[in-house]
């Protein structure tokens, strides 16, 4: 299955495709200031990976908007990759 999704979610600007490994799903969640010129860099950026099996295409296809919101929500310290296990 092939995502492609670049779009904003409720105030947040998501970004969503499948990964050059082809085992994960990446999927960033950039949070902008309200007036803010996104030519500006974000507030911040969060990046998760997810399963690319048939539930993480169904979290990411079904679920976006909780999704983004629990992304949002994460304490993800620089250089730590994760990694969503649907």
């Amino acid at each position: 299955m092939n995502i492609n999704i670049d779009k904003w979610i409720s105030s947040y600007k998501v970004r969503a495709f499948n990964w050059v490994d082809g085992k994960r799903i990446y999927f960033n969640v950039q949070y902008y200031q309200s007036g803010q010129s996104i030519e500006k860099p974000p507030v911040w950026d969060r990046i998760v990976f997810i399963t690319g099996n048939d539930n993480g295409y169904r979290l990411v296809n079904d679920f976006i908007h909780t999704l983004v919101e629990n992304v949002a929500r994460m304490q993800i310290k620089e250089g730590i990759e994760v990694t969503l296990t649907a």
